[in-house]
């Protein structure tokens, strides 16, 4: 009871053949298909309002907050907009973050891992002004900045590993950290993705965005040449969904079954306005690709990874696409008419004698709507709240009323593509401006109304990983993984979440992972800014951190009480490793009492309560 007592004083945490002719949908079709969408047309709530009363209820309990009256200086593009907006409006804003916020904030954000002791102490000791900058010009682009956003894109692209569907997706997962490392123009690396061709997937890193889209279906080959395993179409239709989805913010999942028209309008105003045959005619620019799976001789079967990416195929033809299945296996029936390339957002189409995936490629990166979308999901990733949310729920119709700030959205589109695409370009100006770096706390009435403003620091929940890495780093305790027979400690060394494993302690390494919204990458996006009750339970109660809180096998603990170091000194040291900062008065005496009364048990109380704090899991 002593361990709950210090934790509720110490840091208190708020709570077949096709058809000859097309069928004609009939009414009670009509009502299936209304009924799939059901989900989308019930009312959802703001995901912007609700980040920021989230962050109204916690902050408050979080020590810190800067200086209120201290002026905040406009460092770049962004803050002229945000804070030249706020002043427009008269909107009040928080003030910037202390020293202590802000390192620990920066280092999550752009490496996935807690601050070291002596990066900390070197910090706030340092009375350079341009300390921040320098800072996260020297995080950027480290190898620890590769892993951390290499398993974001990895969320993204649903990259796996050898023991998911076959592909080789250890090779795709290291051929994202290297361009994220090496800065390479983002829109050179998806036109990579477009056009990869090969003998094996294995072989080029990029052609596995393309097998990851291709399935299976029920049918067993007959021989190395039954191609009755793989409907290309559906293969080519799923590319297209999920390209659309992450390089131009828009889900076209509706309208590759049917016309937008007498469906989408409450919706998405803009893809109501787009049919079917648009969205073919998207797909056609795939259309001569063909990804054909590998046959095993031993297992008289086909694979779906390795497989081989050319450009051969006949074109979008839904009425034959001989050799290869033609009846959709999990869509209404196509229309059974040839489509040519146009791209969806403009009907452009290839030159004359352009490879049409070089094409889409050339078009899609081309337009402003790429850059607002990969904007976005910067934007997203580091201010929690988007610009647009979720990040494929762009309405171009009706942009202006959507966007939190479409003028700052622009701007940045503008700027990213004037860098040359630079993803670290990018990073560096959101992190190294005011706004990202005010604080949490607001010292005023927070209302709904100031949501858009970006008036404070929106928290965040640590995801999956960042969770495992902060516990193993604060208590100073590495976990256990391997990586194709390597020792690894953190989670973000790994390529996907099965390669935790499920043995020993790595099954609740998996378990915090999943209650901490990190999906299987097999299905979707993690998605889950918030604190639950289960995250709390396995927090509270399991050898995994409790091995790690107690004095004993190396511990940050152990080494503390053997270290010679006085109670302050192993108080202050456990909040510093844990959460940036030094304990308040309040929590000093509280400690101090635990460890008087006994010195072991007390510091792995004080340990145990800190990562059980809501400050803990949070980057605020």
């Amino acid at each position: 009871m002593l361990r709950f007592a210090i934790a509720l004083l110490l840091l208190q945490q708020p709570q077949q053949t096709p058809p000859k002719t097309p069928p004609q949908p009939n009414p009670q079709q009509m009502q299936k298909v209304e009924e799939a969408h059901r989900g989308l047309f019930q009312s959802k709530s703001s995901a912007a309002e609700e980040a920021g009363r989230y962050t109204d209820k916690v902050a408050g309990s979080i020590p810190g907050g800067g200086d209120p009256f201290a002026k905040v200086e406009r460092k770049n593009l962004i803050d002229e907009h945000i804070f030249g907006r706020m002043e427009q409006d008269r909107i009040p804003h928080a003030p910037i973050s202390t020293d202590s916020e802000f390192v620990r904030r920066a280092y999550v954000d752009a490496t996935g891992q807690l601050p070291s002791l002596e990066t900390l102490h070197e910090f706030l000791a340092n009375p350079d002004p341009l300390k921040r900058d320098k800072l996260i010009d020297s995080l950027i682009g480290t190898e620890e900045f590769g892993e951390q956003w290499a398993w974001f894109w990895g969320d993204l692209f649903r990259t796996v590993g050898r023991s998911g569907d076959g592909m080789n997706g250890y090779l795709f997962h290291f051929w994202n950290k290297e361009w994220l490392r090496v800065d390479r123009p983002y829109n050179e690396v998806v036109t990579d993705l477009f056009t990869a061709s090969a003998k094996s997937s294995a072989t080029i890193a990029a052609a596995n965005l393309m097998s990851r889209n291709s399935f299976d279906t029920n049918v067993l080959p007959m021989n190395a040449d039954d191609y009755r395993v793989a409907n290309r179409l559906d293969a080519i239709d799923d590319f297209s969904i999920e390209t659309a989805r992450i390089f131009l913010g828009i889900n076209t999942t509706c309208i590759s079954c049917h016309d937008g028209a007498g469906h989408l309008e409450p919706i998405n105003e803009y893809l109501a306005g787009k049919t079917r045959a648009e969205f073919a005619s998207q797909s056609a620019f795939m259309g001569k690709a063909r990804m054909i799976t590998v046959w095993d001789d031993r297992g008289k079967n086909t694979t779906n990874g390795d497989q081989v990416v050319d450009d051969l195929g006949q074109g979008y033809k839904t009425n034959d696409d001989w050799p290869f299945m033609t009846e959709s296996l999990n869509r209404m029936p196509r229309d059974r008419k040839t489509h040519e390339p146009a791209f969806l957002l403009t009907g452009e189409k290839p030159r004359p004698g352009e490879n049409p995936r070089a094409a889409v490629a050339r078009i899609l990166t081309s337009h402003i709507q790429f850059n607002r979308a990969t904007v976005n999901l910067i934007w997203s990733k580091l201010m929690t709240v988007g610009f647009v949310e979720p990040y494929d729920g762009f309405d171009l119709a009706r942009l202006d009323k959507q966007a939190t700030n479409l003028q700052l959205l622009d701007t940045l589109a503008k700027e990213f593509s004037s860098h040359n695409y630079s993803i670290q370009h990018l990073i560096k100006t959101i992190m190294k401006s005011s706004a990202y770096q005010l604080s949490s706390r607001f010292n005023s009435e927070w209302k709904d109304a100031y949501t858009p403003y970006y008036a404070r620091k929106y928290i965040r929940v640590l995801t999956g990983p960042e969770v495992v890495d902060a516990l193993t780093k604060a208590t100073n305790k590495p976990a256990n993984f391997t990586l194709d027979g390597l020792p690894m400690t953190r989670v973000k060394q790994l390529v996907w979440p099965r390669d935790v494993g499920r043995r020993d302690e790595n099954a609740e390494i998996s378990s915090i992972m999943q209650a901490f919204f990190q999906g299987s990458r097999m299905t979707q996006v993690p998605d889950g800014n918030r604190a639950t009750t289960l995250q709390a339970l396995l927090l509270t109660n399991t050898k995994t951190v409790n091995t790690r809180v107690s004095a004993e096998k190396g511990t940050r603990v152990e080494q503390l009480l053997t270290s010679g170091k006085t109670n302050t000194e192993i108080i202050e040291e456990i909040f510093l490793a844990s959460l940036a900062r030094r304990p308040t008065p309040a929590e000093m005496e509280v400690a101090l009492q635990a460890l008087e009364k006994d010195r072991r048990i007390g510091a792995e109380d004080v340990q145990w309560a800190v990562l059980n704090s809501i400050e803990f899991v949070l980057n605020h």
